[in-house]
C-alpha cells in the first residue's frame, strides 16, 4: 500500500512539528506509556522465553495452544496496564478476553511471524488444512506491514479488546455478550480510536493519505474477522482438542458449544 511507503519515522519520546499540529502532549505521553507497556510485559515474554511462535512445526490444535499461554498472560498483563480496561469489573475484563481471544493471537503475534515462516506455516497447514492456512496466513500477512510502526498494531490491541461487541463462532445466546458496563468499554474504546486516528494523522504527509490508510486498515481487520470465524468452528468441531488445553486457553472457549462429532 503506497501509505506505507510515506509514513514518516516516529520518535515517541521527541515530538515533531507533524505530531505537535495532531497529538496533544497528553496523547503523546499516553503514547509513550502504551510503548512502555507493551514492552514491560509482551515483549520481555518473548525475549525469555522463545522470541518466535510457534516454535516448532505442530501437528495439533492444542499443542500451538498450549505453546501460546505464556504469551496471552503477558497480553493480559498488558491490557491491565491499560487504565479503560483495568478500571472494568471482573466479568466485563473475562468476557472481554474470551470474545477478542482470536483476533488478540493474530495481531499479537503477526509481526513476528516472518522469521520463522516455514514452522509457522507447516504448523498451520498441520492443523487447519491448507485453504484455512493459507487464508490466515493472508490476514497474519495483511497485519505483518503494520509492525513497521511501533504503535499501530498495540492501539489495535486495545481498541479490539475494548469492543463491547463479540467475534466468536458462537451458535446460541451466550451470557459473555452481555456486559455490566457497556457505556464504559464503548467509551474506552472512542478514546484510542480517536487517539489511533490522530496519530495516523501525525505520521502521513496527508489527511487523504490517512483516510487510505485507516480505510485498509479497517479492510484488513475486517478479512481477519472472517478467518477467525472459519478457523473457531474447527476447533468447536474438535471439543478433545480444547479438553487437552491448559486451563487459561480453556477458558477462552466456550464448553456449551462445542460439537461432537
Amino acid at each position: 500500500m503506497n501509505s506505507f511507503l510515506k509514513i514518516r519515522p516516529s520518535n515517541l519520546l521527541r515530538s515533531t512539528n507533524s505530531q505537535s499540529r495532531c497529538l496533544s502532549p497528553s496523547d503523546q505521553t499516553l503514547l509513550t506509556s502504551i510503548f512502555s507497556a507493551y514492552e514491560r510485559t509482551c515483549i520481555v515474554t518473548r525475549k525469555n522465553a522463545c522470541q518466535y511462535f510457534p516454535s516448532k512445526p505442530h501437528t495439533s490444535i492444542h499443542t500451538i495452544f498450549n505453546e501460546y499461554s505464556d504469551r496471552h498472560r503477558s497480553l493480559i498483563e498488558y491490557l491491565k496496564l491499560i487504565p479503560e480496561f483495568c478500571k472494568l469489573s471482573i466479568n466485563d475484563k473475562a468476557c472481554l478476553l474470551r470474545n477478542h481471544f482470536g483476533e488478540t493471537v493474530i495481531i499479537n503475534e503477526s509481526p513476528n511471524s516472518p522469521d520463522r515462516s516455514e514452522d509457522f506455516l507447516l504448523a498451520l497447514k498441520n492443523v487447519y488444512g491448507n485453504e484455512l492456512s493459507m487464508n490466515l496466513w493472508r490476514s497474519i500477512d495483511s497485519l505483518q506491514k503494520y509492525g513497521r510502526d511501533p504503535i499501530i498494531l498495540k492501539l489495535l490491541l486495545i481498541i479490539r479488546s475494548l469492543s463491547y461487541g463479540t467475534n466468536r463462532h458462537y451458535n446460541e445466546i451466550d451470557l459473555d455478550r452481555i456486559y455490566d458496563d457497556s457505556k464504559c468499554i464503548f467509551a474506552g474504546q472512542n478514546i484510542y480510536v480517536e487517539l489511533l486516528w490522530k496519530y495516523i494523522l501525525s505520521r502521513l504527509p496527508s489527511e487523504r493519505d490517512a483516510v487510505k490508510f485507516f480505510n485498509q486498515l479497517i479492510l484488513d481487520v475486517l478479512f481477519m474477522m472472517r478467518v477467525i470465524f472459519a478457523i473457531e468452528d474447527v476447533i468447536y468441531s474438535s471439543p478433545d482438542e480444547i479438553d487437552k488445553m491448559e486451563p487459561l486457553m480453556q477458558s477462552m472457549w466456550s464448553r456449551s458449544n462445542t460439537k461432537t462429532i
